[in-house]
């Protein structure tokens, strides 16, 4: 049954979006680590839609990419980008603290960085890392990458850049108050509540230690943002930690076919979650994640995660099993292969 409702949950059965948007926007935020993955996480999500459909989402800033929440990439729909990073800032610069530190940098020199950057990129001037740090050397300022990466992280933390349009395929940085239209803050309540909404609606079921891991808040801010919203959840106590359910979240519903997917690395089906034991046997979690904190791609079938795949060419992918006696059935696996090569030839046409 947690299975059936997360399968549900998380736009992989019966999903009800019909935009990049709206997708990201129903699932709070959604890793984007790995960003050529992090695309099909919204394909696979968006049946009728091919990486074309999630490119101009981006190129039109309808969906940001920046760090916030634990801190990591993530996907975050543009209207929740302000007060999300408000949310968010205080853990995320106690958890830098100590890198920076330790990597040389200094106030001063993220004050200097980060007046460098609103020059650089002012007037919709939307730059590659390459193309900043070559501007920062220019300016005398002279870091090593490590450094670079800190110094970025930190100025999207304080607003001051986010993601822009690709260039030639490659990532770029703008300037956030060019790209994100202002919009009225909320107070720290109003934003626990809409940040555990979102994440009960989507990745129910799920218990606070889950949600805590999700979204980098305290243990304290974590009960306090399910306690705010105590109405809106249904406990089961016969799991231990307790899970909660969104009360708006629908029931699954038997089905004849199989449900298989093609998931990415770094999906949030596995990604979100503090304890995974619900959709991955143990045995093999450490074919499918690492204590590193890499997630490889992995075959889910019918809410159970029993094996992983990689892409063997531009359209075709390899599927591992995590045992030989894994019944992997053919042509729902054909129909997910199918559905990435869909996605995926838009780009090669």
């Amino acid at each position: 049954m947690i299975r059936g409702h997360r399968l549900l949950n998380h736009q992989l059965a019966n999903s009800h979006c019909h935009s990049p948007q709206e997708l990201v926007s129903w699932m709070g935020a959604m890793q984007a680590q790995n960003y050529p993955m992090s695309k099909w996480a919204m394909g696979i999500r968006l049946p009728a839609s091919t990486i074309q459909t999630i490119d101009k989402a981006i190129q039109c800033g309808e969906i940001i990419r920046m760090h916030v929440l634990r801190p990591t990439w993530h996907w975050i729909p543009q209207e929740d980008v302000r007060w999300m990073l408000a949310l968010s800032k205080k853990n995320i610069q106690s958890a830098l603290k100590f890198r920076n530190k330790n990597s040389g940098i200094t106030d001063n020199l993220c004050m200097q960085c980060n007046r460098t950057l609103e020059k650089i990129l002012a007037g919709q001037i939307h730059s590659t890392r390459q193309e900043i740090r070559s501007a920062f050397h220019q300016s005398g300022i002279n870091i090593h990458p490590t450094q670079m990466t800190l110094i970025m992280m930190q100025a999207e933390i304080e607003g001051i850049i986010c993601s822009g349009i690709d260039k030639n395929n490659q990532c770029t940085y703008a300037l956030l108050e060019e790209r994100i239209p202002l919009t009225s803050m909320l107070s720290q309540d109003e934003a626990l509540v809409r940040l555990v909404t979102k994440f009960f609606q989507s990745h129910s079921p799920a218990s606070l230690y889950d949600f805590a891991w999700w979204s980098g808040l305290t243990r304290y801010e974590s009960k306090r943002a399910i306690d705010l919203i105590a109405p809106d959840l249904v406990r089961d106590k016969r799991h231990s930690p307790c899970l909660w359910t969104h009360t708006s979240c629908s029931s699954p519903q038997r089905h004849n076919t199989e449900n298989l997917h093609l998931l990415p690395s770094y999906d949030e089906y596995l990604i979100a979650y503090k304890d995974r034991t619900h959709v991955i046997d143990t045995q093999y979690q450490h074919k499918a994640f690492n204590a590193y904190g890499t997630f490889h791609p992995v075959v889910l079938c019918n809410g159970q995660v029993v094996g992983t795949w990689h892409r063997t060419t531009q359209l075709a992918v390899s599927i591992s099993p995590f045992h030989p006696k894994v019944n992997i059935p053919q042509i729902p696996l054909q129909r997910a292969m199918d559905a990435y090569k869909h996605f995926m030839a838009a780009k090669t046409s």
